[in-house]
């Protein structure tokens, strides 16, 4: 049980250790930036940890239902990935909308400029189709086998 607690509170603190890095590189704040190295000394204690509590009680670790876990896992990763595809696509229709972003051809179609759709929305909707991809086609194999 105390296993499972702490790869969950890993896991988290992955998490937070991520958005702390891409909130750095984009903002350039020095909370950031703290964030992120607290969290990578956090990651490495607790790491430390889980290795010596597999070596001192490997029965703790062998009671874990780790196909359930990543189960539970690849639901959640899929499903943020779609959120963060959905939130991607709404930006991309309301900036398509402004009238600063598109004209009218002569025969009266509405033409979209190119500027409708930033480098930093597409970077962001093809970097997280293979784990949308990966995560989705594991979450839906194992939802619909049942096992």
């Amino acid at each position: 049980m105390i296993a499972l607690f702490f790869i969950t509170i890993l896991q988290i603190s992955f998490l937070t250790h991520v958005y702390f890095l891409i909130s750095y590189i984009s903002k350039k704040q020095d909370r950031y930036f703290k964030g992120f190295l607290t969290t990578a000394l956090t990651n490495i204690f607790i790491g430390i940890f889980l290795a010596v509590l597999v070596l001192i009680s490997p029965v703790e670790v062998k009671a874990l239902n780790l196909e359930r876990m990543l189960f539970i896992e690849s639901g959640l990763v899929f499903f943020l990935m779609l959120f963060i595809k959905g939130r991607v696509s709404v930006r991309i229709y309301r900036r398509s909308q402004d009238p600063q972003h598109y004209h009218y051809s002569y025969f009266g179609k509405k033409v979209i400029h190119a500027s409708a759709v930033t480098s930093r929305d597409l970077l962001a909707y093809f970097l997280t189709l293979p784990l949308t991809l990966i995560c989705g086609a594991y979450f839906v194999v194992k939802l619909g086998c049942g096992r």
